[in-house]
């Protein structure tokens, strides 16, 4: 069996990140970025190349939040709201620099 293509939803400053390979993708908020993720995981699968999704945590950890071939594709609504609010990291905005 190949390995697994990873894609990692990750939060970078304001912004959410996809990340897989040389693929980079930013978005406004982490649902649509784990939307992406899930979608190009599912392409990916589809094309020969198992593939699973990750998301950072608060802790700086990653868990898997979609696999192909084991999760449901497409998401329904209220898995991806849910995946969303999933221990999400926050912010510290005490720290940004002034522009």
């Amino acid at each position: 069996m190949s390995e697994l293509v990873q894609f990692v939803v990750l939060q970078r400053s304001e912004k959410w990140v996809v990340k897989s390979r040389e693929l980079e993708r930013a978005f406004v908020d982490r649902r649509k970025a784990i939307h992406c993720a899930v979608e190009l995981a599912n392409e990916s699968g589809k094309n020969g190349k198992p593939a699973l999704v990750l998301a950072g945590s608060r802790r700086h950890e990653f868990a898997p939040v979609w696999t192909f071939g084991k999760d449901p594709y497409p998401l329904a609504r209220s898995v991806s709201h849910r995946l969303a609010k999933m221990d999400r990291p926050k912010i510290d905005r005490s720290t940004r620099r002034a522009g």
